[in-house]
């Protein structure tokens, strides 16, 4: 596993969701790396919506006072910088400006750290403008998701993300679709699994007072509810098996209006990552119900791993990575086999099966896809600097 290293990291807001990337810094800090990050780039057109005017206020503040800090409550924290940024990313002018004001933010830190050669890791598809800017002995592309099919992304954003994978040394995807669309002409492109984090997603008896008195069999989703979730497919689950209780975790940016009246149907809310487990601990079936577009086909949805964790049964939408696991999970062909594999997956919730499940999981930790992952970026690192030691 590397070790004593200094490695940046670009992504989301560090916190605000337990991110790809966010896992795999926490494996690399607990193995005595440090890990200067960097949160969102803006990679969305904002709006002038009441939440997007309160992020815009977190994000100023935190350039004011908390940049190069680390965060004091946790036990194991990056080093956090929030640079200015001027989210207009399809002005070619406001692209470099943006590159200036981050790789200057970025390098004054890694300055005053005394940061030693480091290694760049990104996932934003519109930070291709700072490779070759911070002073890394490599780079690398971690693409997660297909942000340019996202509602409100920016027109740039291919443009960008184009000119990323031919900058960077290396790419990693977490799918084949993305591993496919997204080819490092340097010929070093990599299938990056998404994990779990084993000893987190595991059966709880601290259920929560408001779940403690649920009547079985449970069927449970937890994640953000956004436009990708087809709510339509829940209800029709809802309606179908009124002997069912289904129970949804998390927070949600769509409206659940139609769920009012179901008397089989709880929603809680958004829940602390830490206590999540409790919640989901109630669950006898866990759902992944993506609508099918080019925002999910490419996905790799983590929760797959984290409900075999659990060891429960999942029901999932024909998502491409989700079917490697289809000798252990129900993915339906669509919305109506989605449906009746409800009560199939009720009924494969044996020791037996869920044991093959957790096992499963425990292929996937985030430990062993960290340094698979690294082994890799160390040997290319490797590669590149006896390539420059060799007289031209």
């Amino acid at each position: 596993m590397i070790s004593n290293r200094d490695i940046i990291i670009f992504n989301d807001d560090w916190g605000r969701f337990p991110s790809t990337l966010q896992h795999i810094a926490r494996v690399l800090m607990k193995n005595g790396n440090r890990v200067f990050w960097i949160g969102s780039l803006g990679l969305r057109k904002p709006k002038l919506t009441l939440s997007d005017l309160k992020r815009a206020a977190q994000k100023v503040l935190r350039v004011v006072f908390k940049s190069g800090k680390k965060n004091t409550a946790a036990d194991i924290s990056p080093v956090l910088i929030f640079p200015f940024v001027i989210p207009f990313h399809d002005f070619k002018i406001i692209r470099s400006m943006n590159a200036y004001l981050i790789a200057r933010a970025v390098k004054k830190v890694l300055s005053e750290k005394k940061a030693v050669n480091p290694i760049f890791v990104t996932s934003s598809p519109v930070s291709d403008g700072l490779v070759g800017l911070l002073g890394e002995s490599c780079s690398f592309f971690y693409c997660v998701d297909d942000y340019s099919k996202m509602e409100r992304s920016f027109k740039c954003i291919p443009e960008t993300e184009k000119k990323l994978v031919e900058k960077a040394d290396a790419v990693f995807a977490v799918s084949d679709s993305l591993l496919q669309t997204r080819k490092s002409p340097k010929g070093n492109t990599f299938f990056a699994p998404q994990g779990v984090q084993i000893s987190h997603f595991k059966k709880s008896d601290r259920i929560p007072d408001s779940l403690k008195n649920i009547n079985k069999p449970v069927i449970g989703f937890f994640g953000l509810i956004s436009e990708w979730i087809d709510l339509d497919l829940i209800y029709d689950c809802v309606k179908k098996y009124p002997e069912y209780q289904f129970v949804i975790i998390g927070k949600s940016v769509s409206s659940l209006a139609r769920f009012d009246g179901c008397n089989n149907f709880t929603y809680t809310g958004a829940v602390d990552y830490n206590d999540l487990p409790d919640y989901a601990s109630v669950f006898d079936v866990g759902l992944i119900p993506f609508k099918l577009n080019d925002v999910t086909i490419p996905a790799n949805p983590l929760k797959l791993l984290e409900y075999f964790s659990l060891g429960i049964p999942v029901v999932s939408t024909n998502l491409p990575e989700a079917k490697k696991f289809e000798s252990l999970a129900f993915i339906a062909k669509d919305n109506n086999e989605f449906v009746m594999m409800i009560a199939e997956a009720v009924a494969d919730n044996s020791s037996g099966r869920n044991r093959k499940r957790m096992e499963k999981a425990d292929e996937y930790s985030w430990e062993s896809v960290t340094e698979k992952v690294f082994d890799i970026v160390l040997k290319i690192e490797s590669e590149k600097n006896n390539k420059m030691k060799i007289p031209g």
